[in-house]
Formats: C-alpha cells, sequence, structure tokens
C-alpha cells in the first residue's frame, strides 16, 4: 500500500506519530497503536519506511528527545534473565561501526530510550560504548566522559593515595593494602583513597606478562579486586596502561566501569589525567604518565608539573579559570616513591601496591610499596594553610595473592573485607 495521500486517509495520524516519537516510543510500538488507533492497514515495512520519512520531514532527530536511561531500572533489570533486544544490540554494536540512533532503534525495533538504558546496561559489564550525539559505537581507542566529582570538603580534608594496586598480578600486595587501610581509618579517620592508575594487572602489557598472573581474564582481575579492595571508604580510580589494555586488545573492554557498577564506593574518574576538587578552590590532580624511571626519579614528576602549571596559566589568560586551583599531583606508573614541593604544587611519586615482578626484575628496578596520607587546610586568603604528608612504606610479601580468594560468584566471602569498624 502506497502512502500517497496518506496524511489525508488517516487524518491526525503524522501528529500522532511525531508526538509519540518526541515521547521516546519506538516505531514498533506506535504501529501497535496505530493500528488500534486509527484502523491502519498497511504492513509493518511500509509502516516503518513511512515513519522514517516523517522523522526526517520535520527534522525529528533522536538525539534531541528528552530521553535518559533509567540507572535503578537498570540496576533491577541486570538481574532478570536477558530479553532479545540485550542479544540484538549487542551483536550491532560489536560489527564495529558508527552507528545512529534512529538506525539502531530500526536494527532491533525498540525505543531510543530503551537503547540507552541497554548502553548503560553493557557499560556496566565493562563494554567502552561511546554515545556521542546521536552516534553510538564500541571503542577499542576512546574512552566516554565521565561525570564530574563533585567538591569533596569545604576548608579541610584528610585523604589517602594507593597507586598502581594491578589486581591479578602474582605480585599484588593486598595484605600490605589492608593494612595501610586499617592506619588510614583508625588513627586519621580518611573518607577518601585515591588510584592515580593501574587498578587491574591487565594484559599483555609486556612480553611474559600472564606468567606474572593469577588472574588472567579481565573478568577474573575484576572480580578479584572488587572482592579484596577494603570497604570503608571512597576511592576514587583514574585508569592506568594496564587497566587500559583490556581496551585496546580486550574488544572495548573497561574493566573500571564493571567494577563500578559493582561496588558503590567505588569511583571511576576517566584515564591517564583527572582533576578532581578537594576543597574549596582547591583541586588534585590525578596523573598516570608513560614511559620507563628516570635517572633522576624526580625528572617526570617535575617536568609534568611544569606543563601542568603552564596549562593552567593558558587556562587563566584565556579566560577559562580565574587562578591556578591544583595544589596536588598524584603520580602513578613508576612504582617509586618521593615528594617535592615546586613552588605553591605538592608533587607525589606515590610508589605503589604491586611488589616485584619478572619484569622489574630484568630491568633491576625495586618497588616502593606503601602508601600515602595527606592532610591539608586552607587558610583565611583561600590558598593552603598548611599540609602534612607522611608515606607508610610495608614489607613486600611474596605470593600474597594466596592469602586471599578472588571469586566472587561461586564462592561464599570467608574473609570479611575492611569496612573500619
Amino acid at each position: 500500500m502506497s502512502h500517497k495521500g496518506c496524511d489525508n486517509r488517516y487524518e491526525g495520524m503524522v501528529d500522532f506519530i511525531l508526538l509519540k516519537l518526541r515521547e521516546g516510543l519506538s516505531t514498533r510500538e506506535i504501529f501497535k497503536i496505530v493500528k488500534k488507533q486509527f484502523k491502519y492497514k498497511a504492513k509493518w515495512s511500509t509502516f516503518r519506511g513511512y515513519v522514517s520519512r516523517i522523522a526526517h520531514r520535520y527534522s525529528v532527530s533522536r538525539d534531541n528527545l528528552p530521553i535518559r536511561a533509567d540507572k535503578e531500572k537498570m540496576k533491577e533489570r541486570a538481574a532478570e534473565p536477558p530479553t532479545e533486544d540485550y542479544k540484538k544490540f549487542l551483536d550491532v554494536i560489536k560489527k564495529g561501526q558508527i552507528i545512529t540512533l534512529n538506525e539502531i532503534c530500526n536494527a532491533i525495533d525498540c525505543s531510543p530510550k530503551r537503547v540507552l538504558e541497554l548502553v548503560e546496561f553493557y557499560r556496566s559489564k565493562g563494554y567502552e560504548i561511546i554515545v556521542a550525539a546521536d552516534k553510538i559505537f564500541l571503542s577499542t581507542t576512546e574512552v566516554s566522559k565521565v561525570e564530574k566529582v563533585k567538591q569533596l570538603e569545604d576548608k579541610e580534608i584528610v585523604f589517602g593515595v594507593a597507586a598502581d594496586i594491578h589486581g591479578g598480578s602474582m605480585a599484588v600486595q593486598w595484605t600490605a593494602l589492608n593494612e595501610f587501610c586499617n592506619i588510614l581509618k583508625t588513627y586519621y579517620g580518611v573518607k577518601y583513597i585515591f588510584i592515580p592508575g593501574d587498578v587491574v594487572a591487565g594484559h599483555n602489557v609486556y612480553a611474559g606478562q600472564m606468567f606474572d598472573l593469577y588472574a588472567i581474564s579481565a573478568k577474573e582481575q575484576e572480580d578479584s579486586v572488587i572482592r579484596n579492595l577494603p570497604e570503608g571508604f571512597e576511592w576514587f580510580a583514574l585508569g592506568g596502561n594496564h587497566d587500559y589494555s583490556f581496551i585496546k586488545r580486550g574488544g572495548g573492554h573497561n574493566p573500571l566501569l564493571t567494577i563500578a557498577s559493582q561496588r558503590e564506593d567505588f569511583h571511576y574518574v576517566g584515564f591517564d589525567e583527572a582533576d578532581i576538587p578537594i576543597l574549596t578552590g582547591v583541586e588534585l590532580k590525578m596523573w598516570h604518565p608513560s614511559g620507563g624511571v628516570p635517572y633522576a626519579i624526580s625528572y617526570r614528576l617535575q617536568k609534568g608539573i611544569e606543563q601542568i602549571t603552564f596549562s593552567e596559566l593558558q587556562s587563566i589568560v584565556r579566560g577559562a579559570k580565574e587562578k591556578p586551583t591544583i595544589r596536588f599531583v598524584l603520580a602513578g606508573h613508576l612504582h617509586i616513591q618521593m615528594q617535592a614541593l615546586f613552588g605553591s604544587v605538592l608533587g607525589m611519586q606515590c610508589g605503589s601496591f604491586e611488589g616485584t615482578t619478572n619484569y622489574l626484575r630484568r630491568k633491576g628496578l625495586v618497588p616502593a610499596v606503601g602508601g600515602y596520607v595527606v592532610e591539608a587546610t586552607l587558610g583565611r586568603s583561600g590558598l593552603l594553610k598548611d599540609f602534612r604528608v607522611k608515606f607508610y612504606v610495608f614489607q613486600e610479601i611474596e605470593d600474597d595473592w594466596k592469602n586471599y580468594k578472588h571469586n566472587i560468584e561461586t564462592e561464599k566471602i570467608q574473609k570479611p573485607l575492611f569496612n573500619g569498624g
């Protein structure tokens, strides 16, 4: 049946279709309604083409619709048996092509709102699905933007730093991390802990890495972190090169998305670098640089802070900022420990909670196992009045991973996570 003159034959149907499109209904849902309400007689395939032409004619773009994924509903649905649109969506998104919201709605026959719910669901499973305007694709190179962290405190803060945990590595130091967290809670009342990169050990980051791992797959490494990361804190985690290896080599899988979906106290803040507002007018930058340990251990941090302060100056000149705000720079990756005050910026190479791997032995490097506690107070001028920094060192325990359980699905957790009493 041709739709020429259809607007006259089914009076009011075009306006009805436009209304339902803007409400977020799928073409299939609209088709079912118009068959009854307007006594519509054409086939489904004919109607689908007609709706597409209407959407084009009246510039109804799916990305302009007032739709948002209901994350609470997705938590409930995650426990339910997957429906057919789950599999269809994943089949479409895994083809590696950029697809519009309109196209994917038609391909799997569901509403735009349902598509965004499916995006949220699969992101909770670690899929790095990017939504940009009305385009959707599974990325193996880029990561999507994350929500900005709200300011943590006003004038005073005490926080911990636990860099480069490398969950899944045979050299991981879970006992040291638990002892460190016990100190933070018992003696300092710490609520916030920052991880400047490499939460998991990753995959194929260096030659022979698989022989350094007790957990090979992304899921195994995620489960180990979910189970063994001490509770009682708000964790703010930056992605590093080991975390990124699963995105690059694992078909767009971001392990930090999965961990964040399973642990409400775990906040994923992006990759490489992230600025966290910790006090009024004061930000903390987490940074995961690249490259090996330089001859002078302060060099990488020193040059990095030079660029950070230069970037802030440019922002002020452009009018993007009124004054410098970054007062702390926490650097991961190198597994070394040192701190220095560079002007008004306190820089720290933050050690690690991974011990000596075969890779480090080949390089002749010894990691600094431990973490920082930092206390900071604002003065009347709004600048930092004072701060105190202490690094806690722990002795490396060989094969410490064997002292812990790592599977969160088939075993009942017997060793309680530290929860601060």
